[in-house]
């Protein structure tokens, strides 16, 4: 028994040295742990660790080469533009790029997650590139001593702070009209996206080496006249003699060199490598976290028929976009969660902010957009493209412009009127359509078009003697109408782009806004508590009262009674008209009937409406809501003769024959026995056609229409809520629908047999 008690204890104390063994090791291999990340974290990173790894290089650059000679082992991936390289490091694609400080400068600026190591992987010179040619040596060695005079007085250096400094103010961007061209003009080929070297500020020209060419022409009398294209496409240009030189942060190489002509350096730069702080992106405050942030894998939202779909989709694949129809929807779905975030222009930003709570923007600009106004591209219309520019340049010059910026831009709310008066019309009308939910460019106040792009339209028409006549539409119909020849003029935010450029004549720029995503902040907001009733009561007099918005809604109401009426009037008319060619028995008639119905009920409404409106009556002079009583008739007709005949043929033959034995004629048996039983059976579906008509024409706002539910989009474009209005529109929507219901029923009372009081 003691034996077995000793072997007990002996086992227990092993136990005890195992666990106490076991405590002390864990102990020590955690402090070895410790003290081996704290090593690995103070240990700077060196160049020579991206041996081996995938390396981004720009397409174009000799970067590779560069690289190949302190990374040897390093493969390499190319690509045409730097954020798509910085968001292959951040998706684990790539281990670092290749770029020179001065853009990682920028970069860094932008995105707190980016940074370069200290050592350079080379040290290169910049200079302008000429022809090999005569002429080119010329330019060459002018431009070239030039440099050299102001390097040597230090004017170079002072471009130079300029440019490359922090002080965004001391940044002045210029323009090249109205340069002194006694000596002739030169043309300078560069690449819009090389900050701060090359880029475009607020719609002018502005950067280092564009600014060094501007004094240049200044001070010898040439005219300047500068090409955007791609940096593919400039070594050609030049060499080719399109353009006279080319700049675009071109290093000077001996194989360059066999090429074109360099110029001295203007700017020596290094070649580094950058690399990407993850946890840089966590911690930092929402305002400067980079877009990519957002966009990769999230929900974004974006405008029918804008190019921010087109951008977002080409550097961000994985992103889900949602399409929304106005900026107060995107508002909406952002605060409800639904979207994550959206681009608008940063003005459009501040307003959200405004308006809702726990909304902020983002510091990092995702691109500049250029606004321009829309013209049709015609021969003979040609003249109001070169009207608007002229005027545009005017204001400019005599700086009017800047007034009205300042005034569409600025706090004071009571200076944000549009003059219409003198607008004389001795010259003609000019139809313009725009958006009326795109504050402040255009949108609507007491009950009129304001905006920056209404004011300047109606200072155009004043300047050269036109009226003025403005309609509403969605985004996507603004081309279209241009197109088609329904207008003569178009805005409301649209971008400049080539391919646009295809379809409609674009004025010069009218305005350059920063785009920025809009996302939901982080930080805590402190809510303002108001009462159920209270806050029902503020949202009334907010949606309805105030800016006296109730007439937006009265107009509305009109407007789609009047559309909903008439369409079921020549509709039902149209519908009866199908029945009865059937009823001819000719197999033609019957393919004809068959053909229509089937094309009306397999085009959707809002194409059909569009095809109307654009296409087939677009010049004819036509009104918007009687080009939508057309399409809504022909709609219900091929609906409403469908339901006829099923009422029709539900009547048993042999009432038919009855009659006919009896003496009547075909057409007395139809429409004393055949149809008034027809009407009782099909009414009540009949019923809900005419709803679902009521009901769709929510859509007419694509035609320049303002229903019921636009002037709801109107009023959520001014206020960002969106409970109240779209409750609102459902409540009126449902007593329209209810009212309609009632009178058929009253109808169908009285057109039934069974409920007529029957005499002996």
């Amino acid at each position: 028994m003691k034996s077995k008690t000793k072997k007990i204890d002996i086992i227990i104390i092993l136990v005890i040295i195992a666990i106490t063994a076991a405590v002390i090791l864990s102990v020590i291999m955690s402090s070895a742990a410790e003290g081996q990340q704290e090593q690995e974290e103070n240990s700077e990173i060196s160049l020579y660790d991206f041996n081996g790894k995938s390396i981004g290089v720009r397409t174009g650059t000799n970067h590779d080469l560069m690289t190949l000679e302190k990374l040897p082992d390093a493969t390499f991936a190319y690509f045409n533009d730097y954020p798509f390289a910085i968001e292959a490091v951040k998706d684990g694609k790539l281990d670092a790029f290749v770029a020179d400080n001065a853009y990682m400068d920028v970069y860094m600026k932008e995105d707190p997650s980016v940074s370069y190591l200290d050592e350079p992987i080379a040290v290169s010179d910049f200079g302008f590139i000429f022809a090999k040619t005569e002429k080119g040596r010329k330019l060459c060695d002018d431009i070239s001593a030039y440099v050299t005079r102001i390097t040597n007085d230090g004017q170079l250096q002072e471009m130079y702070d300029m440019w490359f400094g922090d002080d965004e103010s001391a940044k002045v961007p210029f323009d090249t009209d109205g340069m002194d061209n006694t000596n002739g003009t030169i043309k300078l080929a560069a690449e819009f996206n090389h900050e701060p070297l090359i880029y475009l500020k607020d719609g002018k020209y502005a950067g280092y080496e564009l600014y060094i060419m501007y004094r240049y022409c200044l001070e010898n009398g040439y005219g300047l006249e500068i090409f955007d294209m791609a940096f593919d496409g400039l070594l050609s240009a030049v060499i080719s003699e399109v353009c006279d030189l080319g700049a675009a942060g071109i290093e000077i190489t001996p194989e360059r060199e066999e090429s074109v002509y360099f110029s001295v350096p203007h700017y020596r730069i290094k070649t580094v490598l950058g690399t990407v702080d993850k946890n840089a992106v966590q911690s930092a405050k929402t305002e400067d976290r980079p877009f990519s942030y957002y966009a990769e894998n999230r929900k974004i939202g974006v405008i029918t028929g804008g190019l921010y779909e087109v951008m977002i989709k080409q550097r961000y694949p994985d992103a889900d976009l949602y399409q929304y129809n106005n900026q107060s929807d995107l508002g909406a779905a952002l605060a409800a969660g639904v979207i994550d975030c959206f681009t608008v222009p940063r003005s459009t930003a501040e307003d959200f902010m405004k308006q809702y709570n726990g909304i902020t923007y983002l510091n990092e600009v995702f691109t500049q957009i250029p606004y321009g106004f829309a013209f049709q591209k015609s021969a003979d219309k040609e003249y109001l493209r070169d009207q608007m520019n002229e005027f545009l340049k005017k204001i400019r010059d005599d700086g009017t412009y800047d007034e009205i910026v300042g005034v569409w831009f600025g706090e004071d709310d009571s200076l944000k009127t549009v003059d219409m008066t003198g607008l004389t019309g001795e010259n003609g009308e000019l139809k313009m359509v725009t958006t009326a939910t795109m504050q402040p460019f255009s949108y609507i106040k007491d009950g009129k078009n304001v905006g920056l792009e209404i004011d300047l339209a109606a200072r155009f028409c004043r300047e050269y003697g036109y009226s003025l006549k403005i309609d509403s539409a969605e985004f996507a119909s603004l081309i279209p109408g241009i197109t088609s020849g329904m207008y003569d003029m178009a805005a409301g935010n649209i971008m400049i782009t080539a391919e646009r450029a295809e379809s409609v004549n674009f004025s010069d720029i009218y305005y350059t806004a920063d785009a920025v995503a809009v996302v939901r902040s982080e930080d805590d907001v402190e809510e303002k508590q108001t009462g159920f009733f209270d806050s029902i009561a503020d949202s009334f007099e907010k949606n309805f009262i105030r800016e006296d918005r109730w007439k937006l809604i009265i107009q509305g109401i009109g407007t789609t009674c009047l559309i909903t009426l008439m369409s079921v009037i020549f509709g039902t008319l149209l519908a009866f008209a199908v029945c009865m060619f059937r009823r001819t028995g000719s197999r033609l008639a019957g393919l004809i009937s068959n053909i229509y119905v089937k094309l009306l009920q397999g085009t959707p409404m809002v194409v059909l409406l569009m095809i109307l409106y654009y296409v087939i009556l677009g010049k004819s002079g036509m009104s918007a809501v009687w080009v939508a009583v057309v399409g809504f008739s022909l709609n219900f007709g091929a609906y409403a003769s469908e339901i006829m005949r099923s009422g029709i043929e539900s009547i048993e033959g042999g009432q038919r024959e009855a009659a006919l034995a009896l003496g009547y004629s075909e057409n007395q048996t139809f429409f004393r026995f055949i149809f008034p039983q027809a009407t009782v059976r099909f009414l009540p579906v009949y019923n809900g056609e005419v709803i679902s008509l009521l009901k769709n024409t929510s859509i007419v706002g694509y035609i320049a229409i303002q229903d019921l539910t636009k002037m709801s989009d109107i009023i959520r474009s001014r206020t960002y809520e969106a409970f109240f209005p779209l409750i609102a529109t459902a409540v009126i929507y449902f007593i329209l629908a209810w009212i309609i219901s009632l009178i058929l029923k009253f109808i169908l009372k009285k057109v039934s047999p069974g409920r007529k009081r029957r005499t002996i």
